[in-house]
Parts: structure tokens; C-alpha cells; sequence
């Protein structure tokens, strides 16, 4: 198997773990968990994972120094802020629509990348770049058309979170540590966000039941959730060494695409023709993207 044919598998793979990820938890949150500790439990729930894949060893402290900068920005960045908003909108716009953050920050990376010169311009790529960013604009039209309440506060914070992931997936790549290999700036990142997220729940006064942690339901899905939280981390930074940041911005077309189907399944959301011709825009520009990107590779 090819090295683009990995990326193109990690991508999904990612995507998926992220919709699940944000279903569970809309299931969570329904239930009294706040989104500020439904936000610090996966940046913990990632941090552990990524850990245990290391097989308990972190990384000397003489080698994460250099990067400490790096990790507090990409965790504010690329996990904090965009996490906090998401957790907090999805109840009131629905699992489909909140996925659809993920998306926008395709638009973000490719024109800051062309800018900063990490992507060079390539017709083709744009193209097919622009054909995701429609369909995912088809497919928010007809969410945002579908509640009662039109277009709220709620919506237009949900997509702050696309400019935060933009920036970040360009500031990972462009100022990657040197000499860190991804599950070691992964472990660091995860743990710049726990800590923050830490300060901000001692010094908020948020509050989840404490009788929400003695239900066997609940702790199940947290547990499914902190694993998915720490192996959609190990993709995306793996990716974000392998395949960069314009690649990885086509991760939110595939959430928005996974979300509305997971929507549908499990909360009932409804979806027209425009919906589905959304997804398959979403489908096709993501498969003839990732199909030009492995020609160019090969050339090279």
C-alpha cells in the first residue's frame, strides 16, 4: 500500500472518529455533562490514549522544551477554542450541522497555504476543493432551513470554529518541532489542552451531577469517547506530518458527511434531495482531491 493510500485511509478514519465523537457527545451533554468537562475529558481521554500507545513512556523533558510554545498555540488553536464552541452549539443545532465546523476550515488552510507558500496553486485542486466546500454549503442550507428557529446566536458561534481549525492546521505544519516524531507532539498537545482546560473548569462555576459518573451507561460511552478522542489525535497529527494541512482541512467534508448519516440513524434528523446531493458533492470532491494529490506525489 502506497504512502497517499494510508493518508487517504487515515482521513476517513479520522472523519468517522470525530462524527462519533460529537455524537456521543450531544448524548452525553443531554444527559448533565457540562460541555466544559465534556471538552476537558477528551483532551484527557486522548492524552491517556496516546499514552498507552506509547506504552507509558513520555518523552524526555529536554526534548518537549523547545516546543513548548508550539503545543500551548496548536492545542489553543486546533483543540481548545473549537472544541468548547462545538460542545456548546451542538445541543441546539443538531449533530448534522455542528459537523459541518469541521468543514469551513478547508477554505481557511488553502488560502492561508497558497499565502505561506506550504500548498502550491494547482487548478485541479481548487476545483475539487471548491466542489466540497458547495456541497457542504448545500447540506448547511437545508439544516439551517430545517429548524423552527432559523438562523441563531448558536449557528454563527458554531462557525467561529472553522477559522480557529484553518489557522491551526497551517501553524502545526509551518512550525512543526524539529526532531519530534507525531505521537510525541500529539502527547504534548493533548496535554497543553488538559491543563487549560483544567484552569478553566476551577475557575468557571460550571457544574455536571456527580450522580451523571455512577451511571454504567455513562461511563461506557466516555470510555468509547476517550479512546476515539485519542486515536482521532494520533491521525491528524501523523497526517498533519505526512500529508499537510490542505489535505487534512478535507477531514471536516467527511465529518459533515458522516454526521448527517449518523444524525439521521440515531436522533432522527431529517434530510431532502438537497441534503443528498450535498453529500455526494462532499464524496466527490474529497475522492478527486485525495486522486489528484497521489498523481502529483507519484510525479514527484
Amino acid at each position: 500500500m502506497s504512502r497517499i493510500d494510508k493518508n487517504v485511509i487515515m482521513l476517513w478514519l479520522m472523519a468517522l472518529a470525530l462524527a462519533i465523537i460529537i455524537l456521543i457527545s450531544r448524548q452525553l451533554m443531554s444527559h448533565g455533562l457540562h460541555p466544559l468537562h465534556m471538552a476537558l475529558i477528551q483532551a484527557l481521554g486522548s492524552f491517556l490514549s496516546i499514552l498507552v500507545v506509547r506504552r507509558g513512556t513520555f518523552p524526555a523533558l529536554s526534548r518537549l522544551r523547545q516546543g513548548a510554545r508550539y503545543f500551548g498555540w496548536a492545542s489553543l488553536l486546533g483543540f481548545t477554542l473549537p472544541n468548547l464552541v462545538v460542545f456548546t452549539a451542538v445541543p441546539h443545532t443538531g449533530v448534522g450541522l455542528a459537523t459541518l465546523a469541521h468543514t469551513m476550515p478547508l477554505v481557511v488552510a488553502y488560502f492561508i497555504a497558497l499565502v505561506l507558500r506550504v500548498e502550491s496553486f494547482h487548478g485541479g485542486k481548487l476545483l475539487f476543493l471548491a466542489v466540497t466546500v458547495a456541497g457542504a454549503a448545500l447540506f448547511a442550507a437545508t439544516r439551517l432551513g430545517s429548524g423552527s428557529g432559523g438562523v441563531t446566536l448558536w449557528h454563527g458561534l458554531l462557525f467561529l470554529a472553522p477559522v480557529s481549525i484553518g489557522i491551526a492546521n497551517i501553524y502545526r505544519s509551518v512550525s512543526w518541532p524539529e526532531g519530534l516524531r507525531p505521537t510525541e507532539v500529539a502527547l504534548a498537545t493533548m496535554l497543553a489542552a488538559t491543563v487549560i482546560f483544567v484552569v478553566l473548569a476551577i475557575i468557571l462555576p460550571v457544574h455536571t451531577p456527580l450522580v451523571f459518573f455512577l451511571d454504567v451507561k455513562h461511563l461506557l460511552l466516555l470510555t468509547i469517547f476517550m479512546a476515539l478522542a485519542g486515536l482521532g489525535q494520533l491521525l491528524l497529527f501523523h497526517l498533519q506530518e505526512a500529508a499537510g494541512p490542505v489535505f487534512i482541512g478535507q477531514t471536516g467534508a467527511l465529518v459533515a458527511l458522516f454526521g448527517g448519516i449518523l444524525g439521521f440513524l440515531f436522533f432522527g434528523e431529517t434530510y431532502t434531495a438537497v441534503t443528498l446531493l450535498g453529500s455526494l458533492l462532499i464524496i466527490l470532491g474529497v475522492y478527486k482531491y485525495c486522486q489528484i494529490s497521489a498523481v502529483s506525489a507519484r510525479a514527484r
